[in-house]
């Protein structure tokens, strides 16, 4: 079974549950709060939830009847499957779950003040209902909101660098920071297009990828290639692999992105020239399907002696950022987790993304001893169609002496 059915179907099974307990209290509380007949309440209820969770089951039954063949129409490449099931499925699940976060306390609540509970249950039902009416209303406003403007559009980030001494002479010079491309149905050529423009409106010096050119198959090679082709950067282009180009084809995405005139490899170092300072770029090949072995570190590593020491991989492992800070490098550039993609909970209080249980570096910039550590949220997207307090990306490093 694809992965992408699989992992549709692992998300959906929770969910269950958490529906449950949505559906019972927003039952409760909609009874309590107005005059219609419960039973009315509960098939209106229970037919919500049932049509927002269509797309796993549908998923699943259009698999197993037609195959792989059938799974692309519900990655992007289907707008009517997207509108009637895919963003309905994945904008309830953002709201189901900050709401079941919300709800819970008050239940927490309960068990905490439960002798006023028990002598004044009739009013606290009645305050709670009211409670569980508007943080529904309140939160799915807010989280259609934030969903709509973290995946349509594109922030910058930038941070300045303070450079070593020897370095110096690369005062104002401005490195991009891009990951996560992933052409696909859903990151069309418009959408990648509109990208490019706006790295090349940051007037980039040196452009730097951390890899996932497409997000599965060849057919959005040669044009997501193509289209970061497109890139002015006075100093020239480097990628590193990811984990997709691995799933799709590698050897073709090197083809393709030479053509265009990136520099990519496996686990070794390159020097640039930038102001005549010599530059070093080490490119490793951190995947799920290919890490480096046994010496590849160490060989990768035995040519980074540029004035500025840089490390372009895709995932941030943290035994990487260990291996880079103990070997004098001045950033490490990264991808790969898209921000979280989606990150439940407060901006500015607390967020949680399942991408936090892979790495610490999930998203921003992270200093570390003396080098810079930057994990670029991307411009894609893998299993699902929408951001959350994970918005698209690109990361600017501004050098200064």
């Amino acid at each position: 079974m694809p992965w992408i059915v699989t992992t549709t179907l692992t998300v959906f099974a929770p969910l269950v549950l958490i529906y449950w307990y949505l559906g019972k209290k927003l039952l409760n509380a909609v009874a309590l709060a107005t005059t219609w007949k419960r039973q009315r309440i509960r098939r209106a209820v229970f037919g919500v939830i049932t049509y927002v969770n269509l797309f796993p089951l549908v998923f699943l039954i259009v698999f197993l009847l037609g195959g792989r063949t059938r799974v692309p129409a519900f990655s992007g490449e289907s707008l009517l499957i997207d509108i009637l099931l895919v963003y309905p499925f994945w904008f309830s699940l953002v709201i189901a779950i900050q709401l079941f976060c919300l709800l819970i306390l008050t239940d927490v609540a309960k068990v905490l003040a439960f002798p006023i509970f028990r002598r004044r249950k009739e009013a606290w039902l009645k305050g709670q209902s009211k409670i569980v009416v508007f943080a529904v209303l309140g939160v799915s406003i807010y989280s259609m909101f934030a969903i709509i403007k973290d995946t349509w559009t594109v922030r910058i980030t930038e941070k300045e660098f303070r450079l070593p001494a020897q370095a110096a002479p690369l005062e104002g010079v401005t490195l991009v920071h891009i990951a996560d491309v992933q052409g696909d149905g859903r990151t069309t050529v418009a959408k990648l297009e509109r990208y490019v423009q706006k790295i090349n409106d940051l007037k980039p010096d040196a452009v730097l990828f951390a890899g996932d050119l497409v997000t599965s198959g060849e057919d959005y090679i040669r044009s997501s290639a193509e289209i970061l082709g497109r890139i002015d950067a006075r100093y020239g282009m480097i990628a590193a692999v990811g984990d997709h180009d691995i799933f799709s084809n590698k050897a073709k995405i090197f083809e393709e992105m030479r053509m265009n005139g990136f520099l990519i490899a496996d686990d070794t170092s390159m020097t640039i020239d930038i102001r005549d300072v010599p530059v070093t770029v080490t490119l490793l090949t951190h995947t799920y399907r290919q890490r480096p072995q046994g010496g590849d570190l160490e060989r990768a590593t035995n040519g980074a002696n540029g004035k500025l020491k840089i490390l372009l991989v895709h995932q941030p492992a943290e035994s990487l950022v260990e291996f880079a800070r103990e070997r004098n490098y001045d950033i490490f550039l990264a991808g790969h987790t898209h921000g979280g993609g989606i990150a439940f909970g407060i901006p500015g209080l607390f967020l949680f993304a399942p991408a936090s249980l892979e790495s610490p570096y999930v998203s921003g910039f992270y200093q570390t001893g003396s080098m810079l550590v930057s994990v670029t949220n991307g411009l894609g997207m893998t299993l699902t169609p929408i951001r959350f307090h994970a918005p698209a990306e690109i990361s600017v490093i501004r050098l200064v002496s």
